[in-house]
């Protein structure tokens, strides 16, 4: 199993779903969905990994090789349905894992951090 890293410096960054609504294109088979990832967070995201909850290693970072997912910057992607790992970097190299993430249950996760308070 992949080794799990709650900390972004002082602050956790939670993977939160936000129920909203997407447009889903025709193309869309029904086993994929148009997801929105949106970075809520005052700190820019590097990188992004997903990953089926059984495998043991992560993929490629979903972000185009230059890309950084910053403050209030929203992206979408076509995932396939089902149970995902979740792995997010910040610009520091800290790093988040969230498991077992139901990735047709909403339109749009934010990404939050919560300092713990």
């Amino acid at each position: 199993m992949k080794k799990l890293t709650y900390f972004f410096a002082s602050a956790l960054l939670v993977l939160a779903i936000g129920f909203g609504t997407v447009a889903m294109t025709s193309a869309t088979s029904p086993n994929k969905k148009l997801i929105k990832i949106k970075n809520t967070t005052d700190f820019n995201i590097d990188e992004i990994y997903i990953s089926p909850n059984d495998e043991a290693h992560w993929g490629s970072d979903i972000l185009d090789p230059n890309e950084i997912l910053t403050p209030g910057e929203v992206i979408t992607l076509e995932v396939d349905c089902g149970e995902w790992d979740v792995k997010l970097v910040a610009e520091d190299n800290s790093e988040c894992i969230v498991q077992d993430v139901d990735i047709c249950a909403a339109a749009q996760w934010n990404i939050t951090a919560d300092c713990g308070k």
